[in-house]
């Protein structure tokens, strides 16, 4: 006759106590915070991915606005630059206070040296805007900077090794014409 093993229901039940009390503790203590820590790392990827679309519609605007018609362009044509030059200043000059009330949002997302850049260059670029430079030479300066920035804001992948050169080089390009424009070294 083959014996059984006898079943010691007394550890069993502490055994399912023990794991039901952690499985609660473990949702009402560690869960919350984990997802408020999740929620807070996609929020911020989310401001950095709008912070990127800003500069490239900055970029965009600048660049309509400091187009220069040739002399020899058909007055009608004239004309309709003119108009799409008007209306992407007006578009320049709304996403440019769009990012300068949102800029505490977006610099929040970066640490040290990166915030200031951030933070200076929303300054350069409203202080290009402020300026008493013609229009032309206000995109001129807006679309460098705002082009800089963007490259500076993408994300290559590891292996991309010139993407990753360039990005550098672009962050450079910002320091340089933020402390140019604003006169504070970053």
């Amino acid at each position: 006759m083959i014996m059984l093993p006898t079943v010691n229901w007394d550890a069993v039940a502490t055994a399912a106590v023990a794991a039901i009390i952690f499985n609660l503790a473990l949702d009402y203590l560690a869960k919350p915070r984990l997802e408020a820590r999740k929620e807070e790392i996609l929020e911020a990827h989310r401001l950095r991915r709008e912070l990127l679309a800003s500069a490239i519609r900055i970029t965009y605007a600048a660049a309509i606005v400091s187009a220069v018609i040739p002399d020899g362009a058909d007055s009608t044509v004239r004309g309709n630059v003119y108009v799409e030059q008007d209306r992407q200043h007006d578009r320049l000059q709304a996403e440019v206070q769009q990012l300068a009330d949102d800029g505490g949002r977006h610099a929040g997302t970066f640490l040290g040296s990166l915030l200031n850049l951030v933070v200076g260059y929303v300054s350069a670029l409203q202080g290009l805007l402020m300026s008493a430079r013609p229009r032309t030479d206000q995109a001129v300066e807006i679309q460098k900077l705002a082009g800089a920035m963007a490259i500076a804001l993408s994300s290559p992948r590891r292996w991309q090794i010139g993407k990753i050169v360039a990005r550098a080089r672009a962050l450079e390009e910002v320091r340089r014409l933020v402390s140019g424009h604003t006169g504070v070294a970053l």
